[in-house]
Formats: C-alpha cells, structure tokens, sequence
C-alpha cells in the first residue's frame, strides 16, 4: 500500500480484485491493480478517513459494464469523492444481462427465446437500450365494468374490487402474473390481480384503487382498463414475455435485432446509489460522467388505510409518484453533484432528493427512457425539523426525456416541500403529466415550498391525452418568492380537461409567472384553480385550445394580476372569469394586448361580455386590441417584427439546455 500521501485516486476494473490496493489502474506483480467495485474503493476510503486522511480522492473505472444487485452505498464515514471513469463507457447496471438467445416460437409466434435463472422474477425488460414493450389485453382499446365495489364519488372511496362485463376477461393461464393497469384524474393506477372468480366475474386488486372508480363510462373518474403480461396476447413486434413455468424470456424482434446482436437485460435491484448520512451529513460526493441503467420499476403506494386502520397498499400515489424512490438517493447530503450523467432504462424516478439535502447540484445530466420521473426533490413540511430541510439545490442544462414510460403521473422535475431550488436552462418534454411541478400543500397553509425558481427551460409535449389536470409549469399552495420566467411551454394535451402551460393550483400565493412563452395547449395557457396575489406579466400566450387565460375560482381578495401580457385569441374568448369578481376586484388587468379576432372578450360562468362592456365594468380599462405584431404566429415564430408599447421583447436563445462554450 502506498503511503496516504500518494493516494488521490483509487481505481476499479471488471477485472480487478477486492485484494488489491486499488492504486494502480494496471495490476502489478507486488498487488498495486484495481479493485473489483467501487464498494471496494469506498471501504479503502472509509479507512482513510477514520485515521484523519482527507485529501479528495477520485474513484476512477475502467470502462466496461458493472452489474449491481444491491446499490452503492455512500455514508457519513465517506466525504470529497469523485466516481468518475478513468477511461471510455462506464455502465453501472442494476440488471443481468439475458445471453443464449436462440430462434423458437411462443404461443405459435416465432420469437427469440433465452434462459432465464429460476429465482428472477421481473416486470422491467430492456432490449437495446430501450424498454421492451409488456403485452396487453385487448391489444387496442379500453375495458369496461360492469359494477365496481365503491359506489362513492368521493375522491378518495378506492376500490378493493370490480365486476368484469360479460365477454371481456377470457380464462388467462397466467393470472397470478397479470397486471390490471388504468388512467383517471390525473393518476394511473396499476395492481397485480389477487382473484378472478369466473363464474361471477369479480376482478379483486392486489392494491386498493388509490381513487374513486365508479362514475361510468365517459367520466374521468371511471375505470377504464386494460390487463398488461398476458402470455395469450403475445403478438407484436418488441414485445416480451417472461414463463416463469417454463424458464424462459421470450421477444419478439422488431427490425433488425437478430440473436445475435441482441443485448438484453433483466432487472435485480431499482437503486443503484444511496448517499445518506445518518448523525451528520454526508458531503462533497460527485458523481461524474457516468452511465446507469436496467433497474427494476416494481413498485406499490401505501398510505390508504384499510377498515382496520392499518395502512394497505394502493395501485397509485396521490400525485405525481410522490413517494416513489430515485435509482440515485441524497438525503442528508450537502454539496454533492451529479454531472455529465447519463440515468436510461430505469424503472423509478432517476434522482431523489430527499431530507436534508443542501446545495447539490444535477448539471448536464439526461434521464431518458424512464419508468417514472426526471427528479424529485422533498424535505420535511413546514414546521418539520430544520435539519430535514431540502433547500438550495440546483437543476441545471439536463434533458428530461421520453419519461413515465411505465408510470404515466410522473412530472419531468417534482418540487415538493424544497426552498431556494432552482430548475434552469432544461429540457423537459415527451412526458404523460406535468413538466415542472412545485409546491405540496393544498390551500393556505403555509408551505416548506417558497423561493422556488423555474427559468429558461423548453418544456414541451406533454399529456397525450393519457390524463388529466396537468401543466407545463404547476404550482401548488403558499409560497412567496416564487418565480417562474423565461420558459418555453407548448403542446400540452390533456384527456378529459387540465391541458395547461401555466398551472397554479389551490392556494397559489405570492407567485411570478413572467416572460415565458405558451402555446399549442388543449385548454387554457393560463389557468388559476384559486389563489391570492399572483402576477402574471410580459408572456405570450398563444393558440389555446379554450379560452387563453382562466380563473375557476375568484375569492373576496386580489386574487391575481395579468399586466402587460400579448395574447392571441384564434378567436376564442381571452378570459374565463365570473362578471361579478371583475367587479368585486378579484381579478385585475392592466395594459394586455390581445390579436384577436373578434367575438366574446370573457366568456363562460356567469356572462359573456365584450371588450367593451368588461372594460365598462372595469376590467382592461387600459388594454387594447392590436395588429399581428409577429413574425409568424401562425407557425408558432413570435419574435416582434415591430415594437409593442410597454412589452419587453422575449429573447429564447438559452432556453434549454446549452453548453458552457455557448
């Protein structure tokens, strides 16, 4: 061993040796080559650091593939350490890779076959760098009930069972095995099948519904389902299947994957770093320029509570997958980084920050090919103990992409009880829910989320009509010092109602929403749940699919702002609002320019009035109806061709994610 003076790095091969001294990167006759894994390299530093040596020290590895089972653990007795690689493709990989792939037929389909080992068991497979796809029942469409346990209408009257319409479910051999998998609200919820009885039809979950599921057919409420992993509808092109009977893994190829350049993986753990102090907190951890993948998306809420009081497992979270674990973990950390990191084909969120989590830092990071969401960050609720805080962390130039691809609530970058966090200069798109949500108390209380700020990010592509109640940017409760400016929000599509841009939900308070850009939205590009004193100044909005901006519930206080706004109608009413708060002073506008193309100025609720009788009532006294002032807003190209008084052009040029010479 050399002396500590001379350690800066430790190095870790696939080839190396839990014996050796990790000091050298190629092994030595006298044992100076690389350990086996980074847990090796991690125990050499704790070591250290228990006799009083505290140089930064750098893990460096080989390049190659790592497989974990269980993740990497940094704690308390590990400080200023970079894993990083040494050289090439680093891949930490929470999965096993499936080889011995042959020709064969399933079901009287031909496929490719492999052995899988008897004690795997898995729901996530991964087929050259992207998730095979489960089978399901029907292939297309949707099923129906025809009773459901819970006849309530109550958000929160779940159900334990359902009553399948005659026809709809055939005797599948494998039931212990299949999925019920369905949409409402702005949830997805899915459980195991604990008991189907074939002569009375009844479906009974493995997990409670987390939310209500009577209300037929054409509400959002109702269930409308399907059956994923069903060995009977074993089919289609990058479609996979798991015997556990038989043995085997079974795929269907699509073009150009052949048993021989196929590079399959099964999942055998869903975290693959855990950084968390435990009497103080762990500090200055950098995780550089790595590759994680194939991690496991099982995963049941709990928090319902059954008729005996005690919690039971639901088939969803109550938004946003908010309880849901990150294949990197931080909580009681401070000054700890993840940069150049690539997280893809993960079954969970790919970062959580959790309690007592201070100044880290996610730069330059993509998190792709995910089962659930980008990142959450979440301390303890207001009044908590201030140690458990989550504050003044940053998100910087990362791509959040093609996400919630096994659980469709899953925001891009969920903020929930965090202060001064920052989410900046992003991009966040491909998503089935929200981009950007912050904020986690419902009305008035007040909230450990405030100083929040949500800046010069592309956020686009989200909903797809899978759910409901969902924005680019959605904000939640009390929290001053809140701003959300300079982002680029478009094509937000919702299923039944709730496509939004901008979104600040109940009890939004003290909040700025300025200079961004919105379009392409299925409802409103602003809209107000209910809140009190948000300013909402110098946007653009544009080509909403309702009304451009709405309030759904004004309150005897100020409730909100819009100064100085350009909105393009397509000749759709500008505002949804009641009459009788813009005479109460709820709602206040000044100095708006609308394109408009004439008809109703506010519609809906309790009137519908012109420009001129709202401004009759005293609402826009000081706005105007202007000329097309872009340079093509049809196609979505709003750069000013001319000035328009007061408005400060928007200039997008780091919008997204840019690069440091830029």
């Amino acid at each position: 061993m050399l002396p500590y003076s001379h350690i800066s790095s430790l190095y870790v091969s696939p080839t190396g040796s839990a014996s050796a001294s990790g000091t050298s990167p190629i092994p030595t006759a006298d044992g100076q080559g690389p350990l086996a894994s980074v847990t090796d390299a991690l125990t050499r530093i704790a070591e250290l650091r228990r006799i009083g040596i505290r140089q930064p020290i750098s893990v460096r590895l080989e390049a190659g593939t790592y497989e974990l089972s269980s993740p990497i653990v940094i704690g308390e007795g590990v400080s200023s350490v970079t894993v990083e690689p040494q050289d090439g493709e680093v891949i930490l990989s929470g999965g096993r890779r499936i080889t011995g792939w042959q020709a064969d037929t399933y079901g009287g389909v031909p496929c490719l076959s492999a052995e899988v080992p008897a004690e795997m068991r898995f729901t996530d497979f991964y087929v050259n760098g992207k998730r095979a796809k489960m089978t399901r029942y029907p292939a297309e469409g949707l099923l129906y009930p025809e009773d459901v346990e819970n006849h309530g209408r109550q958000l929160a009257d779940g159900s334990h069972w359902f009553i399948a319409a005659e026809g709809d479910i055939r005797d599948f051999r494998n039931f212990e095995d299949c999925i019920i998998s369905f949409n409402h609200y702005w949830i997805d919820e899915h459980s195991p099948i604990a008991s189907y009885d074939s002569l009375t039809r009844k479906v009974t979950l493995a997990y409670r519904s987390r939310f209500s599921i009577a209300g037929g057919k054409e509400s959002h409420s109702g269930l409308a389902y399907y059956i994923e992993n069903v060995a009977e509808m074993f089919a289609h092109p990058g479609e996979w299947y798991h015997d556990r009977g038989a043995g085997r893994v079974y795929y269907i190829p699509e073009d150009g994957v052949t048993a021989e350049n196929i590079e399959a993986y099964a999942p055998v753990t869903d975290c693959l770093f855990v950084i968390e102090g435990e009497n103080s907190r762990v500090s200055d951890i950098r995780l550089r320029n790595l590759t994680l993948a194939y991690t496991r998306g099982d995963y049941a809420s709990r928090g319902a509570t059954s008729a005996d009081g005690d919690s039971e497992p639901c088939a969803s979270d109550a938004q946003s997958l908010c309880n849901a674990p990150g294949v990197i973990q931080f909580r009681r950390a401070e000054n700890c980084s993840v940069e150049g990191c690539t997280l893809t084909c993960i079954g969970h969120h790919g970062i959580l920050l959790g309690e007592g989590t201070e100044d880290i830092r996610i730069a330059d990071t993509a998190v792709t090919h995910g089962g659930m969401g980008g990142i959450r960050m979440c301390g303890t609720p207001c009044g908590g103990d201030p140690g458990d805080e989550c504050h003044h962390n940053t998100v910087t130039r990362c791509r959040f992409l093609g996400l919630g691809e096994r659980y469709s609530a899953a925001c891009g970058v969920l903020i929930m009880h965090a202060h001064h966090c920052e989410v900046s200069h992003c991009e966040i798109g491909d998503l089935f829910y929200t981009g950007v949500s912050v904020g986690w108390v419902w009305g008035y209380a007040p909230s450990a989320a405030h100083h929040n700020r949500v800046l010069c990010n592309h956020i686009h592509d989200l909903g797809k009509g899978i759910l409901s109640d969902m924005g680019g940017v959605y904000l939640l409760g009390n929290q001053p010092g809140t701003v959300v400016a300079g982002n680029l929000i478009h094509d937000v599509k919702s299923a039944h109602y709730g496509g939004w841009a901008l979104y600040t939900d109940e009890g939004s308070t003290g909040i700025t929403l300025e200079n961004n850009i919105c379009y392409n939205v299925s409802q409103n590009c602003y809209h107000q749940h209910y809140g009190s004193m948000n300013t909402v100044r110098n946007n653009i909005f544009a080509h909403a699919g309702t009304e451009a901006m709405r309030i759904s519930v004004a309150e005897p206080h100020l409730s909100i702002i819009f100064e100085n706004n350009i909105v393009v109608s397509d000749g759709k009413p500008l505002y949804a609002i009641r009459a009788r708060h813009i005479a109460e002073g709820t709602a206040a506008s000044h100095r708006n320019h609308y394109c408009c193309a004439g008809g109703k100025h506010i519609a809906g609720f309790d009137a519908e009035l012109t420009l001129a009788e709202a401004q009759a009532r005293g609402f826009d006294t000081d706005c105007e109806v202007i000329g097309d002032p872009f340079a093509d807003a049809a196609n979505n190209d709003f750069r000013l061709i001319r000035e328009v008084e007061g408005f400060a052009p928007i200039s997008l040029p780091r919008t997204g994610p840019y690069s440091d010479k830029e």
